[in-house]
């Protein structure tokens, strides 16, 4: 029953026949051999292999991030048995994206590691939305607001939304009074064209348009230093600039302040010792509650 499972896991890992023979010790053919006789078994394909590639199927998606999940289970389980619980170890990977991850979050993960030298970690910077079980991440940094998802998010940090524009702008334009009033200004984008403010008791958004758009929150932080327009970024990305006057904020009055800087992961009764250790790590360090 288990046989070849842990071979079609090693290459989906490396992405090849031949570089998971040299990861387990085998002979290519071997694996060749395995692998056929798994989906001859299961009666489906689940790898597509070309003369340079060797793609999954969907079946063979589904299939591996299920025995992913079963793997990381037996590896919780040996950890307990090992003594994992009291000295963590094992491979964590983590996905996240922005200044704020590489400026604020990873300092206090390296300190992390430096207490449990067994740990290793690997941080992604992607700005794409991954799935966290089929691509094999045991947790995300995101920011924003989260919505209903299969996966459990833990509020990291509030970080509120701040509309800006540089002195050089708005001496070139009028200063706008009121939300609707940005469809007359170039406002600089970022994932979406709608922003969102508090009008008149209620949550409203409004469309916005404009000539930059990037995925990057220091390119728009940039492009605004330079007076190109307005630009509604995180409160504390904009505060040097602030404080020095480069960046003025505006409507003040109708921002909203319900963003904020999350962990995302999957349901903990799948999380290894050492993930679970490392979340609380973090949410200790940035003085949050465990909501």
């Amino acid at each position: 029953m288990w046989q070849g499972l842990d071979i079609f896991l090693a290459v989906v890992e490396h992405g090849s026949f031949s570089k998971a023979a040299l990861a387990l010790d085998v002979s290519t053919s071997h694996v060749s051999r395995q692998i056929q006789q798994l989906e001859q078994r299961l009666g489906t394909l689940l790898l597509q292999r070309t003369t340079r590639s060797i793609n999954l199927t969907d079946a063979g998606k589904h299939y591996a991030a299920k025995l992913k999940l079963i793997q990381q289970e037996l590896s919780e389980a040996n950890d307990q048995l090992l003594g994992g619980q009291q000295i963590p170890k094992g491979h964590i990977r983590i996905t996240g994206a922005g200044d704020f991850v590489a400026n604020s979050v990873a300092p206090v993960i390296a300190e992390f590691c430096l207490q449990y030298p067994e740990v290793t970690v690997e941080i992604d910077f992607n700005n794409r939305n991954v799935d966290l079980v089929e691509d094999g991440f045991d947790l995300a940094i995101r920011f924003g607001r989260m919505r209903d998802s299969s996966l459990i998010a833990r509020k990291l940090t509030p970080r509120p939304m701040t509309l800006v524009a540089s002195p050089d702008y708005l001496n070139h334009h009028p200063v706008p009074t009121h939300p609707h009033e940005l469809s007359q200004h170039n406002c600089l984008l970022a994932a979406n064209n709608r922003w969102r403010f508090a009008i008149d008791d209620n949550i409203e958004e409004v469309k916005v348009s404009g000539n930059w758009r990037t995925n990057h929150p220091h390119a728009l932080l940039q492009a605004c230093l330079q007076g190109l327009g307005i630009s509604h970024l995180a409160r504390d990305i904009v505060e040097p600039h602030l404080a020095s006057g480069a960046l003025i904020t505006l409507l003040d009055e109708f921002q909203v302040t319900d963003n904020a800087s999350w962990l995302v992961y999957p349901r903990k009764d799948l999380m290894p010792y050492r993930v679970r250790l490392l979340i609380d790590f973090l949410l200790d360090r940035f003085n949050t509650s465990t909501d």
